[in-house]
């Protein structure tokens, strides 16, 4: 009898104390974010724990990438944003991003690099979504529109020199 107690309480024991250790490790996860102007995508990479994140998302209006997530309890999101998707510029200095954790300002520490930059956004259990608000994001327009633009103009061009119009 005293085994089988033994051997219950050891496993509770460990259970206690090395699986919230494991739990706070996780590999990193590549999430392609698409460009709602584009045919772009743009790879994020991420590691959570306390929750997973659901779904990143491009607002090019309010320059914000919006992050669902589904939390299981307090934790933190580490995630690597590349400078072509979002930044925070003033002048050619960085500047600081904007970081909302269910509309409440959140701080988080950063670390960045020429070609990225990298948050890490500890949260509450119960949030939903983590907002990061930047100065720049994916290009408003994508290249078929650039295409359209430089084919408008050389068409006007064309047009102005073959009928003689002095602009």
């Amino acid at each position: 009898m005293n085994y089988i107690l033994f051997s219950i309480m050891t496993v509770a024991t460990f259970s206690a104390i090395l699986v919230p250790s494991f739990a706070l490790t996780s590999e990193p996860i590549h999430f392609e974010v698409k460009n709602p102007n584009g045919p772009e995508t743009y790879d994020v990479i991420y590691t959570m724990n306390g929750g997973t994140v659901k779904d990143i998302t491009v607002d090019t209006q309010n320059l914000v990438l919006l992050i669902n997530v589904e939390t299981t309890e307090d934790g933190a999101l580490t995630i690597t944003l590349p400078r072509n998707l979002i930044d925070a510029k003033m002048g050619d200095q960085d500047d600081q991003f904007f970081v909302l954790a269910d509309g409440e300002l959140i701080d988080f520490e950063e670390s960045k690099t020429d070609t990225d930059r990298t948050l890490k956004i500890p949260f509450t259990y119960g949030i939903e979504t983590i907002d990061i608000s930047g100065t720049q994001i994916v290009p408003e327009f994508g290249s078929l529109s650039t295409i359209i633009l430089i084919i408008g103009i050389t068409s006007v061009i064309a047009v102005g020199l073959m009928t003689r119009i002095k602009f």
